[in-house]
């Protein structure tokens, strides 16, 4: 497989970044700085993760940890670009015995062997991609190959809007400088429009600066890499 390049998104995932993720960022600054608690999002999965689930973005595979998949032996694709969280993520969910794939979130997901998924969640991965809202919506043009007709899509992402404290303007302004985050244009108005134009059923929910976002592929869509 070709190397990828690594983003300065994705760098602070080291060995040692996703062993501090889980207290400081989903424990601690989601819900004190950006107003969404970790339960919230977990709540957001349990209504739409299926038995047969692709996830992009993993992380530490915190809320998949921790969400209800109505199976004791669901299905469970982990997709990443970061191999340090395809391997964090795979141990703490070995239990299910995950598949793990290294891809680039903006490049069609091609390559995944098996029948098509019936949800794939989109965590944290917008708010990480450079550009604004229609270059990001790449990614829901990118994981079609993975989708059929029903296939829920959903997720969850940071926005410039929401909070709009002291404590929230310094941690935008101190993330988007260090290029770990790109959401100074992000709003919840151009998430509808990117989710409108590819989904059916779209549903953003509104929790501090965090859009939990969710649709359903009303049509199995192929797509070519323009990259």
């Amino acid at each position: 497989m070709q190397l990828l390049a690594t983003p300065a998104s994705i760098r602070p995932y080291s060995p040692l970044g996703l062993r501090l993720y889980d207290p400081l960022i989903v424990e601690t600054l989601a819900p004190r700085v950006w107003r969404c608690s970790p339960g919230r999002i977990v709540d957001f999965y349990d209504r739409h993760v299926t038995a047969n689930h692709a996830d992009l973005g993993v992380a530490t595979g915190y809320f998949l940890d921790r969400c209800n998949f109505r199976s004791p032996h669901p299905r469970l694709a982990l997709i990443d670009l970061q191999p340090h969280c395809l391997r964090y993520a795979a141990q703490r969910l070995v239990r299910y015995r995950p598949e793990t794939y290294l891809r680039d979130a903006l490049t069609p997901m091609v390559g995944i062997p098996g029948e098509r998924f019936a949800s794939i969640a989109i965590g944290g991965v917008l708010h990480c991609l450079q550009g604004d809202l229609r270059r990001k919506a790449r990614v829901f043009d990118a994981i079609a190959p993975l989708a059929t007709a029903g296939t829920k899509i959903f997720g969850y992402t940071l926005l410039r809007e929401g909070v709009d404290t002291r404590m929230a303007r310094v941690a935008r302004a101190l993330l988007n400088r260090a290029g770990v985050v790109d959401n100074l244009n992000d709003t919840a108005g151009d998430l509808r429009a990117a989710l409108e134009a590819r989904f059916a059923d779209v549903s953003i929910e509104l929790s501090g600066c965090m859009a939990l976002f969710s649709g359903v592929f009303f049509k199995q869509r192929e797509v070519c890499d323009e990259s």
